[in-house]
């Protein structure tokens, strides 16, 4: 089965070139020096675009995203509330494994730099506030499973990504935690044969001071796109989120 994720290279030759992920259908043409770009989701027109150039060959790359681009982007994290709650001993840690909602974004890509022509989700966004409506922060909202064993979470393909958690407890306490948010932005996601997984993983960390629980949400060994180009470098640390409404 040819891999839809990826870079595809495209001729001036090209054409009625398509590519379906679920419902949407996606077809490039060339036309003379330019190729034009056109998404269906059924019969209706969702996107489109001309791409010009005076070369024979163009790359466009189709990658899964975080899910902060579609309808529009009103949020830079991802809310995951777990189905079962994980309850973490005192002073100990534990890796568990979750899902996440992912979209497809489309790119025109050249040597050391790519720009977003077009993104799309198979899937209903719903988002969440977390905290008070005063200082609360908007999220990308789902629920859902969780395990310590990898291969009983099962991402669907052009849906969801496999996000690793490593939760420490640093607190003196049995602690119970539901939900995690994970800041997704400028974050690049992996892929291969069309499976989809965040690189690194998200740290989880419970401490207390002066009487009050503190949580820190690291990425860890993530890739993130570099701030004065859309070109992808590793970054350990690369982005912090301070749970301080609860876990």
């Amino acid at each position: 089965m040819e891999e839809l994720l990826g870079q595809h290279h495209l001729h001036k030759t090209t054409k009625d070139y398509k590519v379906a992920i679920g419902e949407n259908r996606i077809i490039i043409d060339s036309t003379g020096s330019a190729f034009s770009y056109k998404r269906y989701a059924g019969n209706e027109l969702k996107a489109e675009s001309m791409m010009v150039s005076d070369k024979e060959q163009v790359v466009v790359g189709i990658f899964p995203n975080p899910p902060i681009l579609t309808p529009k982007a009103v949020a830079k994290n991802v809310y995951l509330k777990f189905r079962s709650p994980v309850i973490v001993d005192q002073r100990s840690q534990v890796a568990v494994y979750v899902k996440m909602p992912i979209e497809i974004g489309v790119y025109r890509q050249s040597i050391d730099e790519e720009i977003l022509i077009d993104a799309f989700s198979l899937k209903r966004q719903q988002y969440a506030l977390y905290g008070s409506p005063e200082s609360g922060v908007v999220c990308r909202y789902t629920e859902t499973e969780v395990s310590t064993d990898k291969d009983a979470i099962k991402p669907v393909k052009y849906e969801e990504a496999l996000v690793k958690i490593k939760i420490k407890n640093d607190i003196d306490n049995v602690v119970k935690v539901s939900r995690v948010i994970i800041p997704m932005d400028s974050v690049v996601l992996d892929h291969a044969h069309d499976d989809s997984w965040l690189p690194g993983s998200v740290e989880m960390t419970l401490d207390s001071a002066f009487g009050k629980d503190i949580v820190n949400v690291r990425l860890t060994s993530t890739k993130v796109k570099r701030s004065d180009k859309t070109s992808v470098a590793k970054r350990e640390d690369t982005l912090v989120f301070l749970m301080d409404a609860g876990y």
